[in-house]
């Protein structure tokens, strides 16, 4: 874009999103296409008197096999070595990398980000949808009818054995890690018939004082 402000519209960026780029270091018809995953620009194809269907359909192609194909094909196709320093970076960025790796303890609240190595059960991360709140008649509660449940965030502390659940504004409760694990006192425990998308599952009561909490 030859306006700033056209760009800005189109692209739908704030006043932040513009700041950023240039502060980045980004100017007109520079290499950056993209900064911290936004666009810095457009690609403009005209048509003219002198266009033909055969030009179309060659652009058309193009946004296709440079845009919509998958990131490996994209690195098949492309020769590394003859790309500009300034674009150097790009097949980096084209392979799969794993960011981050999320469990989810309590079933539909909010995630839990794992920021180390972590166990691995037979059906799946240790801990992940280990627990869920369920109403008096023992069905799951889930954000389709409560959409605040996304804001309880688990924090789990391996070296206390406990999980901590967060609400905004409220002060926080522990729950025992060793329910799940069945290396707790089973006998001063009550059992609880719950039901999960048509199957039924047998859980243990946290407690009233969780219960309360929620």
């Amino acid at each position: 874009f030859c306006n700033p402000g056209a760009c800005q519209w189109f692209l739908q960026l704030s006043n932040s999103d513009i700041r950023k780029q240039y502060e980045s270091g980004h100017i007109c018809s520079d290499y950056n296409d993209l900064i911290e995953g936004l666009p810095t620009g457009a690609v403009r194809v005209s048509v003219g008197y002198m266009t033909r269907k055969q030009d179309v359909d060659k652009v058309i192609s193009m946004v296709e096999e440079c845009y919509l194909t998958s990131p490996e094909l994209r690195l098949q196709r492309m020769n590394i070595g003859k790309l500009p320093e300034a674009l150097k970076h790009i097949p980096e960025k084209l392979r799969p990398q794993l960011k981050e790796i999320c469990i989810y303890p309590v079933k539909s609240c909010g995630a839990f980000k794992i920021m180390d190595s972590w166990p691995l059960t037979t059906t799946g991360f240790l801990y992940d949808r280990g627990w869920m709140i369920v109403n008096a008649t023992g069905m799951a509660i889930t954000q389709k009818h409560q959409t605040r449940l996304c804001l309880i965030r688990p924090i789990i502390n391996f070296h206390k054995g406990t999980m901590e659940l967060t609400f905004n504004n409220m002060k926080s409760i522990r729950v025992n890690l060793e329910m799940t694990n069945k290396r707790f006192d089973v006998i001063n425990s009550s059992l609880c018939q719950s039901k999960v998308c048509d199957d039924l599952v047998t859980g243990y009561d946290c407690g009233d004082e969780v219960a309360n909490w929620l």
